[in-house]
């Protein structure tokens, strides 16, 4: 299971801050087991030098249609040539991706923004026009196999299923062609699990957003895991939340991990699980000990299973 342990990149904000380039983080986590990276949009990320790179890429990816825009990402990540005009079109930026992507190619990186997806939006066309653009980003980071999720922080409680149902559909079928994920984060999970059903949208489940301030939880969780199938999964977050709120690296505290990891085990879950820890000035030391606390609760598990 842990074979597909990694990280959200929003942990790296302390660390990049300071000048930490992303790339190196990435490959320093890679060095130490970490394989898969959900690249987490920001201000933490806007404001350095890879943050530039990707309104860059944001800027030209306009300039093309899906399939052309499918073939630039493929030939990039295969470091060969492009159809001519579009390498001269925008030849200094694509040699810049091939370098980024030389460094991190055996790695698996996908795309997360935030975005109202709960709430009717203002100007419809715009609305898909930034879906478009974030799911081609998407597709450049890992055209085998691309993905991008929303989380949703501002939508009201009470929201309009209908208008929720009407944009997922409308963001699925936009091109180019990813897994495309949404994230509980103030609604319930049972909920959400409920609005994606039958879309073609699948979840990323994150516990830890289930838990109010005070500790209390706003949906039922044995529902929950009753109700959701594995193949409603395709990534789930790790953070532990306690009163003072986030922790920086996984360890005891509200959410119950060895329930959710025996859960995922004895059900087969085959998607990644991911990291999103408070950053800290040493995310890596937190990752490591997130990752041993884990695999001692599965350990756990697994000997409950074989007992």
């Amino acid at each position: 299971m842990f074979d597909k342990l990694g990280v959200v990149t929003n942990i790296w904000a302390e660390r990049m801050a300071q000048g930490d380039r992303f790339v190196d983080l990435a490959t320093q986590f890679g060095a130490h087991g970490f394989a898969y990276f959900e690249v987490r949009d920001g201000e933490y990320l806007r404001q350095s030098a890879f943050g530039k790179l990707v309104g860059q890429i944001e800027m030209a990816a306009k300039a093309y249609e899906p399939e052309q825009w499918q073939q630039i990402c493929q030939a990039v990540w295969n470091q060969a040539d492009g159809n001519p005009p579009i390498k001269q079109q925008h030849g200094d930026l694509f040699q810049q991706v091939e370098t980024f992507i030389s460094q991190i190619s055996s790695l698996q990186l996908s795309y997360a923004i935030s975005h109202s997806w709960l709430s009717p939006p203002v100007d419809l066309d715009a609305d898909s026009a930034e879906i478009q653009t974030a799911k081609q980003l998407a597709y450049l980071l890992c055209p085998h196999a691309p993905r991008l999720r929303l989380v949703d922080p501002t939508s009201p409680l009470e929201i309009e299923t209908d208008v929720a149902r009407s944009n997922i559909d409308r963001y699925y079928h936009l091109s180019p062609h990813t897994t495309f994920a949404v994230e509980n984060a103030i609604q319930p999970a049972t909920e959400i699990l409920d609005l994606i059903q039958g879309t073609g949208t699948v979840l990323t489940y994150d516990e830890a957003n289930v838990y109010q301030p005070d500790g209390s939880v706003k949906d039922d969780l044995a529902a929950f895991w009753q109700q959701v199938e594995m193949a409603d999964l395709t990534s789930v977050h790790f953070k532990q939340k306690i009163e003072a709120g986030v922790l920086t690296e996984v360890s005891d505290g509200w959410v119950d991990f060895g329930a959710i990891l025996q859960r995922l085990h004895q059900d087969g879950y085959t998607g990644d699980l991911l990291l999103e820890n408070t950053p800290s000035d040493d995310p890596l030391t937190d990752a490591v000990n997130s990752r041993d606390y884990l695999k001692g609760l599965l350990s756990l598990c697994e000997g409950d299973f074989t007992s």
